[in-house]
This record gives C-alpha cells, structure tokens and sequence, in this order.
C-alpha cells in the first residue's frame, strides 16, 4: 500500500515505531472496569456508581480511580487497600465480558506489520491484566512490547515507557508515534519527542483534546492509513 498521508508528512514514509494505549484507544473496557468498582461499592456498603460515572473516571491507572471511586462514595481513604483487592479479583475474573474492541484495531495493526513497523502497547492498566485481554482478542503476537503501568519504573505521562522502546530499536524519537486518547498519551508523546494521534471516542476526563496541540485528531483509527 501507498504511504498514509500523515506518515507521509510526518516522518517522509512509515514510522520507526508505533506505540498504542490500550483502554479508549484499541478496547471499550469500561463496562467491565465499571463492574469491578461497583463489586467493591457494594462490597463496602456503599451506593454503585455506574457504568456512565465511571468512564469520567477511567485514564489515569487503577489506583487513581479507586481512589476517586472512595472519594464519590464517601468512603475513608484507609479502605483504599482493601477496595483494591476486591477490585482486582473481580476485575480479573470478568476481564473480558463486556470490552469490546473499537472499529479498524486489527485493520490498523495489520497494516503496520505488512509495512515493517515495530508496535508497542504501552498502558498504565497493570501488567498483569494486559496479555489475558490482547489473547483473548486475538492481537498479542502483533506487540513487540507490552508495557503495562507496573513494568517499568515509571508510566505515563512520563517518556520512560516510550523511549524504552524507542531505544531498544535504535528509533529515533521523532520518527515515532504515539496513538492514544488522553491527555496522559498527549504528555507522554511530548515528553518523549514522539508525534502524537488522539482519538476522540476514548477517555479524555473531559479534556478539550483540540486544545492540547497534538499532532493530529481523529475520529477513526482508520484515518491513519488514508
């Protein structure tokens, strides 16, 4: 296939590197996030919060939205622990009932691969969730990389996790890309030197994404490969 239009302007041909996030960038997880919060709410004694409240939530690493989850149900941040656990039982049994992935994931990976291109999953979910959700939807052996929140030292927004890879290939940073739907992929990018796709359909914790000055906005992951 011909050079994308954005790849062509970007980088002069396809990128060195792709790095993708994973929830409200290639999967709809939240109904089963949702569930998982709401095991925990009942769990405690306290009101669910609903799929809808717990999607404004979802971006910033589990241990953020338990934390917000407590703080919404009045609940002493001393069972922040115990909520975590109950959390990640749960989350772990029903990992994949109700996530979905978006339109075009596989189309969009499958051309990165016919084209030479290295791609990384590079998520703040915990690393131990990442490799049971990409085998049951079938994408695993298309990652060079899975990097979850717990992997490395640091995850986004810091660069570490994109320049791990980045460096591992001989990559250089500005002929790299970072696909994701937050302001948290927006800073990690920027803080690598990597160009940076957004989508608009994920988890942007109402974010203006327009406003952040990445280098492109899409509706679609399908855009890229016009």
């Amino acid at each position: 296939m011909k050079t994308p239009s954005y790849f062509s302007k970007w980088f002069d041909g396809w990128p060195e590197l792709v790095c993708l996030d994973l929830d409200g960038t290639l999967v709809d997880s939240v109904p089963d996030i949702a569930g998982a919060v709401d095991a925990f709410l009942a769990e405690l004694g306290a009101p669910l919060a609903g799929e809808e409240r717990v999607r404004s939530w979802v971006g910033f690493g589990s241990a953020k939205l338990i934390e917000q989850a407590l703080a919404w149900a009045d609940i002493d941040s001393a069972k922040q622990e115990e909520a975590y656990r109950i959390f990640l039982t749960h989350y772990h049994a029903h990992l994949t009932d109700g996530t979905m992935l978006y339109p075009n994931v596989k189309a969009l990976l499958k051309a990165f691969k016919h084209n030479g291109v290295p791609v990384a999953l590079i998520t703040n979910k915990p690393s131990v969730f990442v490799k049971p959700m990409l085998d049951h939807f079938e994408l695993t052996e298309q990652f060079g990389w899975l990097l979850g929140g717990d992997t490395l030292e640091e995850k986004k927004p810091s660069a570490m996790p994109l320049l791990h890879c980045s460096e591992s290939i001989e990559a250089l940073p500005e002929n790299c890309l970072m696909i994701g739907d937050s302001i948290t992929d927006f800073k990690a990018a920027n803080n690598a030197g990597f160009k940076c796709a957004l989508v608009t359909y994920g988890y942007n914790q109402g974010v203006d994404l327009k406003g952040l000055g990445a280098d492109a906005i899409i509706d679609d992951l399908a855009e890229l490969l016009v």
